[in-house]
């Protein structure tokens, strides 16, 4: 796999893939594009959770540090 048909999201592991010897660079793409994923879905997850927490916190009027 050549490193133009690599598409990622984040400048982070474009630049990961870059830094890999082109002989290797095909074995680890899948792995690679799975890391990227994994780390995007744990953002969006943590985001949730945040505003979630912010919300209950708002809704029962904690107030904040209380815990």
């Amino acid at each position: 796999m050549k490193n133009r048909e690599l598409k990622f999201k984040t400048k982070f592991w474009r630049d990961v893939a870059a830094r890999l010897p082109v002989e290797v660079r095909s074995r680890h793409a899948a792995d690679l594009q799975r890391a990227e994923r994994v780390e995007l879905a744990l953002d969006r997850a943590i985001e949730a959770f945040v505003r979630v927490k912010a919300a209950l916190g708002r809704t029962f009027n904690t107030p904040r540090g209380a815990h």
